[in-house]
């Protein structure tokens, strides 16, 4: 027994011990005994837990251990110009936002003033000052026996607490830009989000993650959502990483009875993305909706985990994910749906799409459903296949070159999810990104005209 729990699990690197020992003193909230303890309980749970591989059912596709478990080095603060990251400042000139470099916030790219009297939105730094004992609880209370969110709550620095009141619609997008910078060495960051709305509250959050440097760089982000009765989240995600730049991504949330959560993802690089998703609805008339798109290339790999719990009746949730999947890139897609007893009349719906431009391109797939009440109606689907010819060939005959027309039909798959981004400038930019990822001699006036006339 246990020969087979080592192979199913690496021991970390003696850096991470290194790295904590030197950090834990300046990490935020050291200070205070509660949050202190819950770090050092987060950093033993990591070494107990170790790095998963790929005998770990969880992580049957992925390698994580190669971007993982090396030598890393905490991430420092770097100096940028504006002109590096005005680009992926989203969501308007109304929109609040906190600019993270390297884990470290940038106040003079951030803005959160003028915000309604009773609405949060602060750096986790800032949180360890003004509420610890809260902060505390929220790290120590997310235990899902998942090492990278054990060294998370050890190590989490830059990230954010945003709470809204009960009946509050914020008006302008928050926005969360996390920007990676890579250097010789490999470096880590940690970001922790903790985001609470109230009785009918209502926000747009855009979050936004990109890489800038060229060297090695993992992003290790955990977000906590916890949507109370009726309130109401758009949840756009832009991710950018550079070519060695790797994210693993995991949002944790709970939905309350009316509860709606729209989420959209657009992945456009990364050495290896895995977003993960454990979402519980815990009332009835739940609308949860999640979709995505990622293009990973050679060298690449986009992993997408979804558990949906229905603990309660009477709602409905739908996922909807794309893979690209270009020369030798790879894709997976690990979802499930968990209807548990007494959760009657649930709607429930997932479905997971991929394109394969290269025979030398990888896909798995593995939808799922687990049901255990007998008044549902749920499905699942996942499909898997290449350019249409037919479509190909009329592009050709109407004068536009073979790369351009493959550009057109790989945009045209990847633009359904497009277009459910809430705000128009993060779709602006996921637009402009896949369009100079797809190359060919594209443009958006030669996309608006084809797809026009076709229409």
């Amino acid at each position: 027994m246990l020969a087979v729990k080592r192979t199913r699990r690496l021991d970390p690197d003696p850096a991470f011990t290194a790295a904590f020992r030197e950090l834990a003193p300046r990490l935020p909230g050291s200070a205070n005994e509660p949050l202190a303890r819950i770090r050092e309980e987060g950093f033993a749970r990591f070494l107990a837990l170790g790095i998963p591989t790929q005998r770990d059912e969880a992580w049957k596709f992925t390698n994580v251990a190669r971007i993982a478990n090396r030598p890393m080095r905490p991430a420092t603060a770097t100096e940028l110009p504006l002109d590096r990251v005005l680009p992926y400042l989203l969501g308007g000139p109304r929109a609040r936002r906190l600019v993270f470099v390297d884990g470290r916030l940038q106040p003079q790219w951030s803005h959160t003033g003028g915000l309604p009297q009773g609405v949060i939105v602060e750096s986790l730094a800032r949180a360890a000052e003004t509420r610890p004992l809260a902060l505390a609880e929220a790290l120590g209370e997310l235990d899902d026996g998942r090492s990278f969110t054990a060294l998370n709550t050890a190590f989490a620095d830059g990230g954010a607490w945003i709470e809204l009141p009960a009946g509050l619609a914020l008006e302008a997008p928050l926005q969360l830009l996390f920007v990676t910078t890579g250097g010789e060495v490999p470096v880590m960051s940690h970001p922790r989000c903790v985001l609470r709305l109230g009785d009918g509250a209502s926000l747009t959050l855009l979050e936004t993650h990109v890489g800038l440097g060229e060297g090695a760089a993992l992003t290790n982000a955990v977000l906590q959502l916890a949507l109370r009765p009726g309130a109401r989240l758009e949840h756009d995600r832009i991710q950018l990483p550079a070519a060695q730049g790797s994210l693993l991504a995991k949002i944790d949330g709970s939905l309350g009875a009316g509860a709606r959560y729209r989420q959209t993802t657009v992945l456009l690089g990364g050495a290896l993305v895995r977003n993960e998703h454990e979402l519980r609805i815990d009332g009835p008339g739940v609308d949860c909706l999640l979709s995505g798109v990622a293009v990973p290339g050679t060298g690449e790999q986009s992993d997408i985990v979804v558990r949906i719990h229905h603990r309660a009746g009477g709602s409905h949730s739908d996922q909807y994910f794309k893979h690209v999947v270009e020369d030798r890139g790879h894709a997976a897609f690990a979802g499930k749906i968990v209807v548990h007893p007494g959760a009657q009349k649930t709607n429930a719906y997932q479905k997971n799409d991929n394109l394969l431009l290269s025979d030398d391109g990888e896909v798995d797939t593995k939808p799922e459903l687990e049901i255990y009440a007998d008044d549902v109606k749920c499905s699942h689907g996942a499909t898997c296949g290449e350019l249409d010819a037919g479509a190909l060939f009329y592009l050709r005959s109407r004068g536009i070159a073979r790369q351009a027309a493959r550009a057109i039909l790989v945009h045209a798959f990847a633009a359904e999810v497009i277009g459910r981004l809430a705000d128009p400038t993060a779709r602006a930019l996921a637009e402009t990104r896949l369009v100079a990822r797809l190359g060919g001699g594209l443009d958006g006036a030669l996309v608006e005209t084809v797809l026009g006339e076709a229409a």
